[in-house]
């Protein structure tokens, strides 16, 4: 089965790199041969980097450039007349499965023919329509909304598989798409990161790490990796460090993220403790590592009800337990395990469960934070999940 994924992203993620191509990658002892459509902004040698990933992976790749002029209008239009690129793929590759992650793809694959052109697994990731209204500052009255809405629920309608992060997803999308959709066919997939790679690697790696960002190795180091917005609440982590700094003054915070200058704006405050870095995606587990807590903060508004947040693999797996939102993705496990202290108990709080109850204690909670990662959101589990929501496509025209 080939199956043409769909996606647009801009310099700033690199989920392509970090997230799919593992999960692609390990999908092909199933069956599956991926290629990839990227609608892309930026660089070329962001767009030469992925290309050399996806190479080297033995994934096929092209690259599509998004008008950026007019506000919105672009990336709209850049979406509309994407149809004859999804096309032009599909011929090139021989694609079997078309495969739309959000909302600016699923507009070109239904512009493309959609189910006519090729079976549809759409990757709904998460509730972005209603995260635009929740953050983007768009109307959930407006026009836009409701054109958005209506290409989600053309898109599930005409998929065969949907692929989610969270249950209450499947239950939303259900019921906004009506008949003749079927709860069976949505599947909830892990956001799972290789072991391999994000591991807590050993004293010596972890003290190369401090060293270059010249922080003792006893200093408590909070980290925060990923991207900047109001939904990911920088003030709380600006707050539980600043209260870690009044129990421990050479406590240091690391902010792992494409846009530093957004970065370096909201944690002005406690600017004198923070350390602002923008990594390549392979040194990202290596800093991870260092740390002693991962920062995993989210608002809870409506659209968070299908995020599952990467950043709390990648932590687990690095061995580090977590200081966050309990109420935002599959938290449940982790919590029980008491690998992550809820937002709902208050900055200081947290910052004495690190301070008395972590530190002291740090290469036991190392240990069964990388055991709970491993449990919870490998790779392994993620390419089973996927295969799981490939089977409809036995029967559904696709060859293996």
């Amino acid at each position: 089965m080939r199956i043409l994924f769909v996606t647009y992203d801009g310099p700033q993620v690199s989920y392509l790199e970090s997230l799919f191509v593992p999960i692609f990658t390990g999908l092909k002892a199933e069956g599956a041969k991926f290629d990839v459509l990227q609608f892309r902004w930026g660089d070329e040698a962001g767009e030469q980097r992925i290309r050399e990933t996806c190479q080297s992976a033995g994934i096929g790749y092209r690259a599509v450039p998004v008008w950026r002029w007019g506000g919105g209008a672009g990336p709209f239009l850049s979406a509309v007349a994407g149809g004859r690129h999804v096309r032009s793929a599909v011929r090139a590759f021989a694609s079997d499965v078309v495969m739309p992650r959000g909302m600016m793809p699923s507009i070109s694959v239904l512009a493309a023919g959609g189910r006519k052109l090729r079976p549809v697994l759409f990757d709904a990731d998460g509730l972005p329509t209603d995260e635009r209204v929740d953050v983007g500052g768009i109307s959930a009255t407006g026009a836009t909304y409701r054109i958005l809405r209506d290409i989600e629920a053309q898109t599930v309608r005409v998929s065969t598989s949907v692929l989610i992060r969270t249950q209450p997803t499947a239950d939303i999308l259900y019921h906004r798409a009506g008949p003749p959709v079927t709860m069976d066919r949505f599947y909830v997939v892990a956001n799972g990161r290789d072991e391999r790679v994000f591991q807590p690697f050993d004293a010596q790696a972890r003290a190369e790490v401090r060293q270059k960002l010249q922080i003792d190795n006893s200093a408590p180091l909070l980290v925060y990796a990923g991207s900047m917005g109001p939904q990911y609440r920088t003030d709380a982590m600006a707050s539980v460090f600043a209260e870690v700094r009044r129990l421990r003054g050479d406590a240091r915070l690391l902010v792992l993220t494409g846009s530093p200058e957004a970065a370096t704006e909201a944690f002005q405050e406690v600017a004198d403790g923070a350390i602002i870095m923008r990594v390549s995606p392979d040194e990202v587990p290596r800093y991870l590592a260092a740390a002693d807590v991962g920062l995993a903060y989210r608002s809870k508004i409506f659209s968070m009800q299908g995020v599952a947040p990467v950043k709390l693999s990648e932590y687990l797996l690095c061995g580090l337990p977590v200081i966050g939102t309990a109420a935002v993705g599959d938290t449940g496990a982790v919590l029980d395990e008491g690998l992550l202290f809820d937002d709902t108990g208050g900055t200081a709080a947290a910052a004495q469960w690190l301070v008395e109850a972590v530190l002291p204690r740090r290469e036991f909670y190392r240990d069964k934070a990388r055991a709970a990662g491993r449990a919870q959101f490998s790779l392994t589990r993620s390419i089973k999940d996927y295969a799981r929501a490939l089977e409809p496509f036995r029967g559904d025209g696709a060859a293996l």
